[in-house]
């Protein structure tokens, strides 16, 4: 969005919705909370950035202005070689969301300051029991059907009340981490105190902990209940150096492990509920349902999952054609279909563009909707769209967990190598639920590289037997090393899933590898092993 774009947004929004004095209150309000958390830096920033605007001078809020009149820089301040104000602009945005994630969510004002401006925006919150889903940009009837979290104040039993920091603010950032599950609600009650519960009609889950220490380190005890029926579902148990755990970077960190592990598409909460529902697609089915079922596919991948994802996909669509993630989880299921043919079911390329780009202009800051919008142009041969797309996925929230593993996928199978491998390790090393697919690009990127030793000990993580490009890249990898009978094994369960490889294994190939030199050095260990394609 172009600056004039900004300023006349901004003016509108100021003569539309607030008044001056109105803001002035809400930014004291902000200030004075001690659930703010900004260093004193952020706050001359946003003390600045708010009263240039309520001044009128907004042409004035520029990066050199903000670093010469804030941050005490002289005359010679140069932007590229010291990024001061876009770190603490990037820091003061994370501890507003906080804020108004937690403390600030009943505010009748919101300020924020728009990614790509130092120009704040201001406009009246909604209700709070509305608030999730006109944040999401999702029918608040679709947002019903998701289960309802209560996130309980994590118990310090350090013994030392001058740790109660650490508990509140692992509390406070998990908090913040499930807000970024769009498939969940999550309830943070104003009472802060332990013994505070709500009925448990009112939630279908809770998470509580507990924070204990030694002269060194900090132990951080995580568990997750079902609250209806009161029993125990995942526990997780984390160490930490106690210096390190007095960090917000540690609290974060933390945070984003345990959401993913919890809440995340694959993690406990989406797989107890599959397992407690029955698996018949019937008329009654509802939304939230048929996200199930797109979980139980993509992570299944078998023609049974698949083709029950579809059909409720289908339904959902059509019953609440207002819900994004919906349109972008059957954009992905026939993406799917068409690169993997799992089913015998027409399911054009065509047409999941079209389902994934509805999913997007319904919810933009959708990370998952992001990512899959880009992987439907990754299939279609648009890199750079893809990369775009990846990007923005992986900007809209750099610390969460959820589908990062994805968007690492994406970004490195579209020659983004290096960070989208960096992105999957991640994943796999802080979630057990990351797909198994995931593990492809990290053994392409050692095919590329030409060091078919490394490549091989890749193979051997893959967990998909069943599924034909475990086999071409365990065969072709083989023909490389010379390994020819464990290869030509794999050439032959190859064949018994594509029994027409010969004649279709360029168009296979074709759609999965977009370089050209790494699916000629697939096609050259083929070919050692007697395997030649047309």
């Amino acid at each position: 969005m172009k600056t004039t774009e900004i300023v006349s947004n901004i003016q509108k929004q100021m003569s539309s919705t607030t008044s001056n004095e109105n803001i002035f209150r809400q930014l004291e309000r902000m200030l004075s909370s001690p659930h703010f958390r900004a260093s004193p830096q952020q706050i001359a920033l946003l003390n600045f950035v708010v009263k240039q605007t309520l001044a009128g001078n907004i042409h004035e809020i520029k990066g050199y202005t903000v670093a010469t009149e804030v941050f005490g820089r002289g005359p010679d301040f140069d932007q590229s070689i010291d990024p001061v104000v876009s770190i603490q602009a990037g820091r003061l945005r994370r501890a507003m969301e906080r804020y108004y994630l937690t403390a600030g969510k009943h505010d009748p004002i919101r300020i924020e300051i728009p990614k790509g401006t130092y120009i704040p925006a201001f406009c009246k919150q909604i209700s709070s029991d509305r608030q999730h889903g006109a944040e999401t940009g999702e029918p608040l009837d679709v947002m019903a059907s998701c289960p309802i979290i209560w996130v309980r104040p994590l118990i310090n039993l350090t013994g030392n009340p001058d740790d109660d920091f650490v508990s509140t603010g692992l509390t406070a950032e998990l908090t913040h981490a499930l807000c970024h599950l769009r498939e969940i609600r999550v309830l943070e009650p104003q009472n802060r105190s332990p013994e505070f519960a709500p009925s448990e009609t009112d939630i279908d889950f809770f998470i509580g902990g507990s924070v204990r220490r030694d002269p060194e380190h900090v132990t951080v005890t995580i568990r997750l209940h079902d609250a209806k029926k009161g029993f125990q579902i995942w526990s997780g148990k984390y160490v930490g150096d106690l210096e390190a755990a007095r960090t917000i970077s540690f609290q974060e960190d933390l945070a984003a492990e345990v959401a993913v592990r919890v809440a995340g598409g694959y993690a406990e909460i989406p797989r107890y509920l599959a397992g407690l529902n029955s698996k018949q697609v019937t008329p009654d089915l509802s939304t939230y349902d048929a996200m199930l079922r797109f979980w139980e596919s993509d992570i299944l991948l078998t023609p049974q999952s698949m083709l029950r994802a579809i059909r409720a996909l289908e339904y959902a669509v059509a019953s609440e054609p207002g819900y994004g993630q919906t349109w972008s989880m059957l954009a992905a299921q026939y993406a799917d279909n068409y690169l993997m043919e799992i089913i015998d079911l027409q399911t054009p390329l065509e047409k999941a563009a079209d389902f994934a780009q509805r999913g997007v202009s319904l919810n933009p800051a959708c990370r998952r909707s992001r990512m899959i919008l880009g992987y439907i142009r990754y299939l279609e041969n648009k890199l750079q769209e893809a990369r775009f797309e990846a990007e923005t996925a992986y900007n809209l929230c750099p610390n969460s967990l959820v589908v990062l593993d994805g968007i690492g996928w994406l970004m490195a199978l579209a020659g983004e190598w290096e960070r989208g491998v960096k992105w999957i390790k991640k994943s796999i090393n802080c979630s057990p639920y990351y797909r198994p697919w995931v593990r492809y690009p990290l053994c392409l990127n050692w095919f590329r590289q030409g060091n078919y030793e490394k490549a091989y000990q890749e193979t051997q993580n893959f967990m998909m037997p069943e599924f034909f490009w475990d086999q071409i890249m365990k065969a072709s990898t083989c023909g490389h090393l010379g390994l020819i009978e464990e290869g030509r094994a794999c050439a032959r369960a190859l064949l018994a899933l594509k029994p027409d490889f010969a004649q279709r294994g360029r168009i296979l190939i074709g759609r999965f590898i977009k370089f050209k030199d790494i699916a000629d050095r697939i096609q050259e260990g083929l070919d050692k092993l007697g395997m030649h394609i047309d």
